[in-house]
């Protein structure tokens, strides 16, 4: 057994897996009992009431039990300072938890998971003692004393049992009586930890340093949570999607799956720190995954074989289809056993980085499976889902233990022979390089993309079965999960998807796609991508940032304050927030460099093919109307049932022809040039086929600013364009460009504009500090508006008129002078930010430039910069910018692996 376990001591491991044998069976006999004795249905709401505290714990323990074990054996000292952290935190953020979980389920019902308030409330007393239990024992662990741990942690079962078996005897076997045994249990457990704690075990030393132990801590939190969370996650997703009855079933497969992993953790409770003291190295923790890996297969046969008998015979025939569950989850399970080892070793040895990779793609295709399968099958999709997501996690994390070993090994043979090597493999080889080295070093240079085909491997066969036999719905969720999964494990492909979402939004067939809450939902992918991938999130420069933040809190605070909801109940502070996402979320996503460059590329082609079918649909209309007035001819073009706003569509285009007019005097002479030039030309009709008077103007600023940065050859060839494009629009466009220019006399559209106008001004009189508050302004327009044009003012909706039809009176009304004086402060950032990247010389300092111009001057004329994709693809433009090279070309900078470049919010130096 020594041989198959090197470097640990088989003793230990024994005496802590009977410890948890002992644990489980309590915990199982007082399940057998409460299960029949409550039935389905109340053993279910029993099972979620004990495992909120349990998700709430993991998730507010914020990495503090492993930094408790890592921490506590240094001294006598340092035990007793965590035991009192430990009290504090577990006071304060336990209670926190509970509270905030107790405050949504006041507002928002099921978010309760079908547990009356009442019982609830027992729920929430007891998440501060099942923290401190956690913290507590982590601590007894860190100084050696594993079984004490085990012993302690094994009183809250007993004393459970015992309640059951008095009520089971008494008659009063509830679900109220059964939860209050849980809690004595363990408030039992957590006096009997704290009676241990004063126990000497080290002598007295050095506290342990705030910082140290923090820091620690945070890297330790994100694999623990995702990693414990897999399984007691299921059962509130269970309760939404399937109901009580799976949530029953899936309780009594809980049980046995936890069994199975008893082994796994009593091995990596003892090899951690046989690891840190250098006694088990790479070879030996593959062995011993290896044997715990041959230990559980053969638990897992003998469980599969008499579940079927056993599960009926303890619980009852209607628990029968429970085998069905355990069968699902068995699989995964049995790899489980063999990571679990893998992972303890990469966590004594400081290697935190491949825990994350591993547990979060096991994670994200857990969830996504979950999701998927779970309101079809029930819990036995829920077991498959998390089979799914162990298979992922032990792929992914013994591939890195493999690359480890295999590293190991060429450095004990020759030291030479592998820089020799590590220094002839070619950059494109990525086969050969892995072949050749198999190093540590070499996984960490490729950003999580060798873990995409292992990862996909599941959620692509899941698809493809659903595709052929399952529901449209269930197809589409899996679909969904595998295209999340793709964006987060593939680097900066959210970022591209990004650039062709802003002008997919603007078309008929995207429009009710690509709605705020989506776009918001892939920016905060593209977060978690940069953070699975190991590059981190680029931060702002100070200035930039907390004038960002700043003006958007004001913001969100001023329009919560004033209130206000829409017919279906959403408050207008909510809206808000969607509409400022970009302004926060970007600057933390896109550097300036290549990559940008290339995601504005892709943002301009996808215009490009809008721009290409706004010219197709209205000259279409053109085309079939052509007997009827010019000008009642556009306004039909532009009235079409299902056509997005010509407003936004022509401010779109103007901002990509911003980006190609500055570009194409650096591209490349030959195609990609006449590419630019053509992007340009293609934009500029769809402009005018667009029939916004705004951008009408816009581009005619944006062409102008563009030749007088070269007066004698832009002014020739902007004249001989326009000289060969007027004559060749149709009758409809010259007629809204000539009203556009002011010729004719002033329509009824324009009149109410003023009249808004003027409203806005009147409303702003009235409030100038805060405004009457966001999208309050229809609400408020019957009692500011006066009507001076010669039109019918019985015709105006005014529950419509929700703006002012000018960005700035808008801004003005709304949020008032604090809000605008935010707003403006940022403007001028990004104009500095633009203005100081073309003196350098760089095209996107051009770019920048003039999409500000022309974004401003629609501005001036609608809302353009109120829908999110616009913004995002005006703040993508403006991050462009700010490379700092007199060339417009990077600079290499020497920046330390895997810390990002600080780039400016927005703007600022």
């Amino acid at each position: 057994m020594r041989a198959r376990l090197p470097g640990v001591s088989p003793g230990a491991v024994g005496s802590t897996f009977a410890a948890r044998v002992l644990a489980t069976a309590i915990s199982f006999a007082a399940g057998v009992i409460s299960a029949r004795g409550l039935g389905v249905q109340g053993r279910g709401v029993l099972a979620v009431m004990v495992s909120v505290p349990a998700v709430l714990s993991i998730v507010a323990v914020l990495g503090m039990d492993n930094a408790n074990a890592r921490f506590a054996g240094i001294s006598h000292t340092a035990f007793r300072q965590i035991v009192r952290w430990s009290l504090a935190f577990s006071l304060v953020c336990g209670s926190a938890a509970a509270g905030f979980w107790l405050l949504l389920g006041g507002l928002c019902p099921p978010v309760l998971l079908a547990v009356p308030f009442r019982l609830a409330l027992l729920s929430a007393a007891l998440c501060p003692l099942t923290l401190l239990t956690t913290l507590l024992g982590t601590a007894e662990i860190g100084r050696g004393r594993v079984t004490t741990y085990n012993l302690a942690t094994a009183t809250p079962s007993a004393c459970y049992l015992a309640g059951v078996v008095g009520l089971l005897a008494t008659g009063s076997l509830t679900v109220t009586n059964c939860f209050l045994f849980v809690l004595a249990g363990q408030s039992v457990g957590a006096v009997v930890l704290l009676a241990v704690a004063a126990v000497r075990v080290h002598p007295d030393g050095e506290p342990v340093p705030v910082r140290r132990f923090g820091g620690f801590a945070i890297k330790a939190y994100l694999p623990n949570v995702l990693h414990y969370g897999m399984l007691r996650l299921d059962v509130p997703v269970i309760q939404l999607l399937a109901g009580a009855g799976a949530v029953a079933l899936y309780a009594v497969a809980l049980p046995v799956a936890e069994g199975l992993s008893l082994l796994p953790t009593a091995v990596a409770l003892v090899l951690f720190p046989q690891v840190t003291s250098g006694a088990v190295d790479a070879r030996a923790a593959t062995r011993i995954a290896g044997t715990v890996f041959a230990a559980t297969a053969v638990a897992a046969a003998v469980v599969a074989v008499g579940v079927p008998v056993l599960i009926p015979a303890i619980y009852g025939q209607p628990y029968a289809r429970a085998a069905w569950v355990v069968w699902a989850m068995l699989p995964g399970l049995v790899l489980f056993g063999a990571g679990r080892s893998l992972q303890a070793y990469l966590a004594a040895t400081d290697r935190l980085r491949p825990v994350i990779t591993a547990t979060g793609a096991g994670a994200a295709v857990n969830l996504a499976l979950l999701v998927a399968l779970t309101p079809s099958y029930g819990a036995v999709g829920a077991a498959a889902a998390d089979s799914a997501g162990y298979l992922v996690f032990a792929v992914v994390i013994g591939r890195y233990a493999r690359l480890g070993t295999r590293a190991g090994r060429l450095r004990a043979r020759s030291g030479a022979a592998v820089r020799a090597l590590r220094a002839a493999r070619p950059s494109a080889g990525l086969r050969r390089r892995w072949r050749e080295v198999r190093a540590w070093r070499e996984w960490f240079a490729m950003d999580g993309r060798s873990v995409l085909p292992a990862a996909l491997v599941l959620p692509a066969a899941a698809a493809a079965g659903l595709l052929a036999s399952a529901s449209a719905s269930a197809a589409a969720g899996v679909g969904l999960g595998v295209l999340v999964l793709v964006l987060l494990l593939i680097p900066d492909a959210g970022l591209y998807a990004l650039a062709l979402m802003v002008p997919l939004s603007q078309s008929e067939a995207g429009a009710s796609l690509v709605t705020p809450k989506r776009l918001v939902a892939l920016m905060l992918i593209c977060v978690l991508s940069r953070a699975v991938n190991g590059r981190g999130i680029v931060w702002p420069r100070p200035a930039g940032a907390w004038v960002t933040v700043g003006t958007v809190g004001y913001l969100i605070a001023a329009s919560a304050v004033i209130g206000g909801t829409d017919a279906w109940g959403t408050r207008n502070w909510q809206y808000l927030l969607l509409v400022c996402a970009p302004l926060l979320l970007l600057p933390l996503l896109a550097a300036p460099g290549p990559t940008l460059d290339r995601v504005l590329v892709v943002f301009c082609c996808g215009s490009v093919v809008l721009a290409v079918v706004e010219i197709v649909l209205a000259g279409s209309v053109f085309a079939s109307n052509g007997n009827k007035a010019p000008d009642d001819v556009a306004l039909l073009a532009i009235s079409q049932p299902g056509v997005a706003n010509h407003n936004a569509v022509g401010a779109l285009l103007v901002m990509a022809a911003a980006v190609l007019l500055a570009r194409a005097r650096g591209a490349r002479a030959g195609l990609p040039q006449l590419a630019c030039w053509a992007g340009v030309v293609v934009l500029t009709v769809g402009v005018a086929y667009s029939l916004s008077r705004a951008a009408y103007l816009a581009m005619i600023a944006v062409l102008a600013i563009r030749a007088l940065r070269r007066p004698l050859r832009g002014f020739l060839t902007l004249g001989l364009g326009v000289t060969c494009l007027v004559p060749l629009l149709p009758a409809a466009i010259a007629a809204r460009s000539a009203s556009a220019l002011g010729g004719g006399t002033l329509d009824s559209d324009s009149a109410v504009r003023l009249d808004l106008w003027s409203s806005a001004l009147r409303m702003f009189d009235t409030h100038p500090l805060f405004g009457v508050g966001y999208l309050n302004f229809a609400g408020l327009l019957p009692t500011y508006y006066r009507a001076t044009g010669n039109y019918n003012v019985m015709f105006l909706q005014f529950p419509l008129l929700e703006f002012a039809h000018n960005t700035y009176l808008t801004v003005l009304s709304q949020t008032g002078l604090l809000g605008a004086a935010g707003i403006g402060l940022l403007a001028v950032l990004g104009t500095r930010r633009a203005w100081a990247a073309v003196r350098s010389g760089e095209p996107a300092g051009e770019a920048a430039l003039l999409a500000l111009a022309g974004a401003g001057i629609c501005s001036a004329f609608g809302e353009v910069l109120l829908v999110p994709p616009l913004l995002a693809g005006l703040v993508l433009i403006v991050l462009a910018a700010g490379r700092g090279a007199a060339t417009g070309a990077p600079v290499p900078v020497a920046v330390p692996v895997q810390v990002p470049v600080r780039v400016p919010v927005l703007a600022g130096r």
